[in-house]
């Protein structure tokens, strides 16, 4: 008989509970993620991961926490403009939620808050205030549009339809006869390309970008 022991059980903490809620969320969805199962996935009582995060609420912060630092800010070029750093970072932002199709809701949903995020967006920031970008309630402003525009673009690219896929049958009827308009802005050779729409999309936010007046300064 072997008196071979298994290995122990690396001690619990916050960052493997979280990484642990985030590979239920990855593989079934955020519905299905729960105190009990989050036990069950890591091999102890549910009320041990209690210790690490006091309530649900908690848990999603943390998925949001762990998927914003997982945004790579080290391959932006530090020689561009703040344009070309910005668009830079929407992109690392993009692969970091195409990465998790099903978390996207949550980092959409989550407001920004705790220590860890607020560190990211300081270096985030700074990246951008280094190369002219002013720190200031327009940067904020800008700053908030585009993270909306990537997040609803990966949501609609990845996430998975409420309901199941859906009538892969259902443009059948679209027909020149019946839709005229419309047929002629599919006909015209138009294809879906979900890269090449999130980069004209981005660009034209950021090439379009006008300062707004000052707080208290009458616009106009």
């Amino acid at each position: 008989m072997s008196d071979a022991t298994p290995p122990a059980r690396p001690p619990l903490s916050r960052d493997s509970v979280l990484r642990a809620a985030l590979a239920i969320v990855d593989r079934e969805g955020p519905e299905k993620l729960t105190m009990r199962r989050l036990g069950a996935e890591l091999g102890v009582d549910p009320m041990a991961v209690y210790r690490h995060v006091p309530n649900k609420s908690a848990l999603f912060d943390g998925i949001a926490e762990v998927i914003w630092g997982s945004v790579d800010l080290d391959g932006i070029d530090i020689e561009g403009t703040w344009q070309d750093r910005l668009l830079a970072v929407m992109y690392a932002l993009r692969d970091a939620l195409r990465a998790h199709p099903r978390a996207v809701v949550i980092l959409g949903t989550r407001p920004v808050a705790g220590p860890d995020l607020f560190a990211l967006l300081e270096r985030l920031l700074a990246l951008l205030v280094d190369a002219g970008m002013p720190a200031d309630g327009d940067t904020a402003e800008l700053m908030n549009i585009l993270v909306t525009y990537t997040t609803g673009h990966v949501l609609a690219e990845a996430g998975e339809p409420v309901g199941g896929e859906t009538d892969e049958h259902s443009h059948l009827g679209l027909t020149p006869a019946s839709y005229p308009t419309l047929a002629a802005v599919f006909n015209s050779g138009w294809e879906y390309d979900p890269d090449r729409q999130f980069d004209r999309g981005l660009r034209a936010f950021i090439d379009g970008w006008r300062r707004g007046p000052v707080p208290g300064e009458r616009a106009g």
